[in-house]
């Protein structure tokens, strides 16, 4: 069994649409194959930095109580990727795949301080959680630096989950 929980909302099943966004849910996931889980959970992971590049982060003034709600559901559905991306990784246990996990969890550590300060920490396994009450005290625009289209961890992230993604055999 994971040892993260996800929330299953529209937001994540939209950022499995590319593939089958069934694989968003943990009982489809226990029926699917490890190399269709990783090529589905990459892709979704890179939607999903995607749609957090192309995030409009605004100020301080602009940020309702339904704009934080909003944001705080795609960075938990990005979130969420980023552990299946982990835990399909693991399970695949291919060269590529370890080397993966290797370079999330140092790309994790690396930016340890400042994904903290915005209430974003992993576990001991590598797995994200978010705090929910650190996205209503801090507003969107302090985010942008670590998920914006200039991130240098998104970046990363992203070189990772593309490259992750082209290695896979899904007939293995």
């Amino acid at each position: 069994m994971s040892s993260f929980t996800v929330t299953n909302n529209i937001t994540l099943r939209n950022l499995y649409k590319t593939t089958d966004s069934s694989y968003s849910k943990q009982s489809t996931r226990r029926e699917t194959s490890y190399g269709k889980l990783v090529i589905a959970d990459t892709q979704a992971l890179r939607k999903g930095i995607s749609s957090l590049a192309s995030e409009d982060y605004g100020d301080d003034s602009e940020d309702s109580k339904e704009s934080k709600a909003e944001f705080y559901k795609k960075m938990k559905a990005f979130g969420d990727t980023y552990n299946y991306t982990l835990e399909s990784s693991k399970k695949y246990a291919s060269k590529d795949s370890k080397s993966a996990i290797k370079k999330m969890k140092q790309l994790a550590s690396d930016y340890s301080d400042e994904l903290e300060d915005l209430g974003v920490t992993f576990d001991d396994d590598g797995y994200m959680s978010m705090s929910e009450s650190a996205f209503d005290n801090i507003d969107e625009s302090e985010f942008e630096d670590m998920f914006g289209k200039d991130s240098d961890f998104m970046s990363q992230l992203d070189s990772i989950a593309k490259k992750l993604n082209r290695h896979i055999d899904v007939q293995a």
